[in-house]
């Protein structure tokens, strides 16, 4: 059975720079909400129709479903099966997606990657989210480090020390592989 690694964090806490660098087998989530600038269909994310999603909720095809800002996220059961069958696999998700996700597949591991606030507000201005975003997003900020002791590994990613949370995280990935 393939190990999945289920990655958390906060808006702006580098999940998705941090886990490409590391592993290159990613359950892709659907969206309802727009692209940032750069951001590419089924790469970062698969970007839907709000009706789009609610069909696929409908017909039962997503096995982890959140809401988040204002926007709908999940992963369909195709996706995850398609990417489980190529190898061990990760996937960025929220705190809920963690715990649905924990419901069906056992064989996983967690990580949960955060940095301090004003390094998080800084992260994504300088990728470009409008000021009122970053502000919407980074309310649940303090709620979503709590959860962090729910995590198998908990990972802090430091403004500067980027090749550091990457050497850090391969080595839990690396370890965890081994205890297959």
């Amino acid at each position: 059975m393939n190990k999945l690694i289920v990655l958390s964090g906060h808006s702006g806490s580098g999940k998705t720079s941090v886990m490409r660098q590391v592993m290159s087998n990613e359950v892709v989530s659907f969206t309802t909400r727009k692209p940032r600038q750069g951001e590419i269909d089924g790469v970062d994310y698969k970007f839907i129709s709000l009706e789009k999603f609610e069909e696929l909720k409908e017909q039962s095809k997503l096995i982890e479903k959140v809401e988040y800002s204002g926007n709908y996220y999940g992963i369909d059961q195709e996706e995850f099966e398609n990417k489980m069958s190529l190898g061990n696999a990760f996937v960025i998700v929220d705190y809920h997606g963690m715990q649905q996700i924990k419901k069906i597949y056992s064989n996983c591991v967690t990580v949960f990657l955060y940095t301090p606030y004003d390094q998080a507000y800084n992260q994504m201005i300088k990728r470009g989210d409008a000021l009122d975003k970053v502000e919407q997003r980074l309310r649940s900020y303090y709620r979503e480090i709590e959860n962090k002791k729910y995590y198998d590994y908990v990972v802090r990613n430091n403004a500067g020390k980027f090749k550091e949370s990457i050497k850090v995280l391969k080595s839990i990935i690396d370890a965890e592989m081994l205890s297959i």
